[in-house]
């Protein structure tokens, strides 16, 4: 399994872990020029879950895929689009 597909597995093993509702929760993977792009897709109801008291916990899921990124010299970005 390639570093992306590794990756999207990790983050949608943990969304689904924080959501309510786990089966409509995805994690789509857009290859860009300079960064590939994790996009976080969660219920309405549950992106409050995701993104934390303060942003925590998205901030720290985007350390933990920047750390990873960082030991294979590439770029990830992970976002919860409207």
């Amino acid at each position: 399994m390639s570093l992306d597909g590794r990756m999207r597995a990790f983050l949608e093993s943990v969304v689904r872990a924080l959501v309510e509702k786990p089966d409509s929760a995805r994690v789509e993977v857009l290859d860009g020029r300079r960064a590939t792009r994790f996009l976080l897709h969660v219920d309405p109801e549950d992106r409050g879950q995701v993104i934390g008291k303060e942003g925590l916990t998205i901030r720290a899921l985007r350390t933990l895929v920047e750390i990873s990124a960082h030991r294979h010299r590439r770029r990830f970005e992970v976002e919860i689009p409207d």
